[in-house]
């Protein structure tokens, strides 16, 4: 063969640039947790695990950092008050006629919302916010920061491509597996920022997730302390929290 003879010189192509890490982004973030404060909003809220899933629609008001009430609406009303504050964990099941009162921990949080975080850290995430200490000391990449917790565990944030809001939080745990997947999107302007429409959880230790799509929220507004605590109704029976069940 004619080519036989011939050497083809071979051509590489030139290696990918490092990426560049933008020093801007825990500024960004710590800019963003200090503009967002405080929340009104209706919403609907999915939730699925192994026992099931469901839909409901709420009105969510939110406090930062230790304050929030959800009230779940069924065709009748009310199905579920539940009130949060730095001190008491409280819901309303008026249909039942129970009040649930219990001192504010991480086991009585979950106990009520089947989600396994901190107070701050629910209230945050509700607020459209990563649940993190924006001041701490962050490896910084391109689109992320990184940071490992005195846990062990590691928190993970993405920004979008404009490197302008968090679209994904990710914490990891000591052995490298998720403990927790948050995503943030469809995000609307407000005069403090863009703020989250839907907002998605994922717990794959307990093989549970929740969204919340926020319609029309209101970002900043006043709201009292009053908004964030019960009294035990008249003709209601004072019930233990009741047990996990995952």
């Amino acid at each position: 063969m004619v080519l036989a003879g011939c050497s083809v010189q071979q051509t590489t192509s030139p290696p990918e640039p490092e990426p560049v890490p933008n020093p801007r982004l825990p500024a960004l973030l710590a800019e963003r947790n200090g503009a967002f404060q405080s929340l009104r909003s209706l919403a609907r809220i999915s939730y699925r695990s192994n026992e099931g899933r469901g839909t409901f629609q709420a009105a969510v008001l939110v406090r930062r950092p230790h304050r929030l009430r959800l009230e779940a609406f069924s065709i009748v009303g009310a199905a579920l008050v539940l009130t949060v504050d730095d001190g008491e964990v409280t819901g309303f099941l008026p249909s039942e006629a129970q009040f649930y009162r219990a001192r504010t921990s991480r086991k009585n949080l979950f106990r009520a919302t089947q989600i396994l975080l901190e107070l701050d850290e629910m209230v945050a995430l509700m607020m459209g916010l990563p649940p993190v200490d924006s001041d701490a000391v962050w490896d910084i990449g391109a689109r992320a920061l990184r940071r490992t917790r005195p846990d062990g565990s590691t928190d993970i944030l993405t920004f979008d491509a404009n490197s302008t809001a968090p679209v994904r939080w990710q914490r990891l745990g000591p052995s490298g597996k998720p403990w927790y997947t948050a995503t943030f999107d469809d995000f609307s302007k407000t005069p403090f920022g863009s703020f989250p429409l839907n907002i998605t959880l994922e717990t794959p230790p307990l093989k549970r997730s929740y969204q919340i799509r926020y319609d029309n929220p209101e970002i900043n507004v006043t709201l009292p302390e009053t908004h964030f605590v019960q009294d035990l109704p008249e003709g209601t029976v004072r019930v233990p929290l009741p047990s996990p069940t995952g």
